[in-house]
């Protein structure tokens, strides 16, 4: 009878460690399942971070792509300006002559 109890002692000893490392092991599953959460939390914000970066950047240059077409458009406007000025009847001429021409091509349909 000596080793019947001595057996439970033991199995009492054995049932408490067991108990003891599952709560152990519980604190760190919770302890990693925190890590993990901050972790994808930081990991979110820098993607944020580089796609707000990315997209200030993107409307820099097309803001600077637009100044640029408007520049050259109103560069192309004076010159136009220019030549009608210096040469009033091959304005005309051309003009006369682009108008025939739009005409034939939307008469024809």
């Amino acid at each position: 009878m000596a080793q019947s109890a001595e057996k439970r002692n033991d199995s009492s000893a054995s049932v408490q460690d067991l108990e003891v490392q599952i709560e152990a092991l519980k604190d760190d599953i919770a302890q990693i399942a925190r890590t993990l959460g901050d972790l994808s939390e930081a990991k979110k914000n820098d993607m944020r971070d580089t796609v707000q970066r990315r997209a200030s950047e993107l409307r820099e240059r097309g803001e600077a792509t637009v100044a640029g077409v408007q520049d050259r458009g109103a560069e192309l406007g004076e010159q136009a300006a220019d030549a009608v000025r210096r040469q009033p009847a091959a304005a005309m001429g051309i003009a006369v002559g682009l108008g025939f021409l739009v005409g034939l091509m939307t008469g024809r349909r």
